[in-house]
């Protein structure tokens, strides 16, 4: 177990995660990350937040008015394969996009233009080549403070990382051994609660 939140405590959590909702559209956010994010929020400041995975659009519309009401702007561009129908924020874009081969939404000018400081929220797939795909393209463009948070490496400690390749511990492991010291798992984040007690798993990365 990579997690201290015992097996059965997280089934049954999990179970609520999935029915969350969050001004009557799905968010699948578990109660330690819907409180750790406005941390790294405020702690952060991002101007610029890019989702990839936006599910029903959720978790886009909550950072946006959680970056609102600590009171700084940020633009949450969040991409998904499919497009986001019924949801509505001034500060929010949906784009379609492979997470797979983000350059094709993300492009060089695009990304460079974005205001900085920039949080990257990966919660697409989960699966092991997925969750790699999208490090690898951020790498390039990630500045000294700024956080990628790689979302559901407690699919390990639910005993079903082997569907998703390995899943997003599998990717991180890959990501830092190959990137030379570029990345620290923030514990201020993972271990706030307790060890690992998030559903994002040593996935709170930090650049520096």
């Amino acid at each position: 177990m990579t997690s201290d939140i015992p097996y059965p405590l997280l089934m049954s959590i999990q179970k609520a995660t999935m029915a969350h909702r969050y001004r009557g559209v799905a968010m699948l956010k578990n109660p330690f990350d819907l409180a750790l994010y406005p941390l790294l929020l405020a702690q952060a400041r991002p101007r610029t937040l890019i989702e990839i995975g936006s599910h029903q659009g959720g978790s886009a519309l909550w950072f946006a008015d959680t970056a609102a009401a600590l009171g700084f702007p940020m633009h949450v561009h969040s991409i998904d394969l499919a497009e986001v129908d019924g949801v509505h924020h001034p500060e929010v874009t949906f784009l379609r996009g492979d997470a797979r081969d983000l350059r094709t939404v993300l492009g060089d000018d695009r990304v460079a233009a974005l205001p900085r400081p920039l949080l990257v929220v990966e919660d697409s797939d989960h699966r092991f080549g997925t969750c790699l795909a999208v490090l690898a393209f951020f790498d390039r463009w990630l500045r000294p403070g700024e956080y990628i948070v790689v979302e559901d490496g407690i699919l390990s400690d639910m005993q079903v990382a082997e569907l998703y390749d390995g899943g997003p511990l599998r990717a991180i492991e890959q990501f830092l051994a190959a990137t030379g010291g570029r990345y620290v798992v923030d514990r201020e984040f993972c271990d706030y609660f307790g060890r690992n007690v998030t559903w994002n798993v040593d996935g709170y990365l930090r650049r520096v």
